[in-house]
């Protein structure tokens, strides 16, 4: 029974927030528009570098694109919340805002997931580049670690904008800053030593980095990028706890969430 009203709870939210409740518009949402944003960048870096740097940008892109699928989906799910009045209802709740949230996430994770692999499948199938077979364990494990990363600072990016009347600017904002510090279509090592030290406690530096390496596109070593992306993903897993404790008690004690700024 439990385990009944946790998933009725998710399949609820998933009804309430997502837009794309047709199979119609899964495939355009979830299939077509990542094609084409890899296929832009694609022809894009095949005319000016030439096709042997592809692979490199198309890679970079596969992670981009999953990263910005999770960032928009809690930013749409608290904005919702926040839009129908829902939100203030969750703080009052006798049941941890934490707890209500980490449900909710569930659909954003999955669906996520699904963005990364099916851009994995893209890339095999119309970009030929094809996965070395013996790699396939650090895939995995590539998998759970960037999940988790995108997972801490998704939420705690949805909860910083919530201090925000145009959520809009703000997504868009941080969306172009990963674009840029991410390394996604060129190295991080090619940016100015103090912006490559900020690319390097984003989520998705290393991530993008260690599946270049899988597809023996780089040759840096996998297990510390990975472990440095565990922990960039800890550390803002724990910031966005404390951030929502924080906003728990002050909209307790105050009978109002945090003001616009």
């Amino acid at each position: 029974m439990i385990l009944l009203n946790k998933f009725g709870f998710t399949y609820l939210s998933y009804k309430a927030l997502y837009s794309f409740q047709t199979l119609r518009l899964f495939i355009l949402f979830r299939i077509l528009d990542p094609f084409m944003h890899y296929l832009f960048f694609a022809t894009l870096v095949s005319a000016i570098a030439g096709p042997d740097y592809l692979s490199y940008v198309v890679l970079g892109n596969v992670v981009f694109y999953t990263g910005r699928t999770m960032m928009i989906n809690f930013m749409s799910m608290f904005r919702g919340e926040r839009q129908y009045g829902t939100l203030e209802l969750n703080i009052a709740s006798p049941t941890s805002t934490f707890v209500i949230i980490s449900r909710k996430a569930i659909v954003p994770l999955l669906d996520g997931l699904f963005v990364l692999i099916v851009g994995l499948i893209i890339a095999r199938l119309l970009f030929g580049i094809e996965l070395p077979v013996e790699q396939f364990g650090y895939l995995l494990l590539l998998f759970v670690v960037t999940m988790f990363s995108l997972l801490s600072f998704s939420l705690l990016f949805a909860c910083v904008s919530l201090l925000f009347s145009n959520v809009n600017l703000f997504l868009n904002f941080m969306i172009a800053s990963f674009q840029v510090f991410c390394g996604v279509n060129f190295s991080v090592s090619l940016l100015p030593g103090p912006m490559e030290a900020v690319a390097r406690v984003l989520p998705l530096t290393n991530s993008i980095e260690a599946i270049r390496s899988i597809y023996q596109l780089e040759n840096n070593a996998i297990r510390p990028l990975l472990l440095n992306e565990l922990m960039v993903g800890a550390a803002y897993f724990i910031i966005a706890l404390i951030l929502v404790n924080v906003m728990e008690r002050l909209a307790r004690r105050q009978g109002a969430l945090f003001k616009n700024v």
